[in-house]
């Protein structure tokens, strides 16, 4: 997260606003926007992120 001032910052944070670089896969963007929910109680666990499309395409692993 990148702003000039602390507050702006603050917002972006709780309101979810952040670039993801182009560069990355649909995958992995997913993932991050998963991870990075403002919201603490709807984050994924450790097994829903293991078990998320990113690390499954990776490893080949299910469940």
């Amino acid at each position: 997260f990148e702003a000039s001032q602390r507050l702006e910052l603050y917002r972006r944070i709780r309101g979810a606003r952040y670039p993801l670089p182009p560069q990355l896969s649909p995958r992995a963007q997913a993932l991050i926007t998963l991870m990075l929910d403002p919201e603490p109680t709807a984050r994924p666990s450790l097994q829903d992120l293991l078990d998320h499309q990113f690390f499954t395409q990776v490893w080949g692993r299910q469940g």
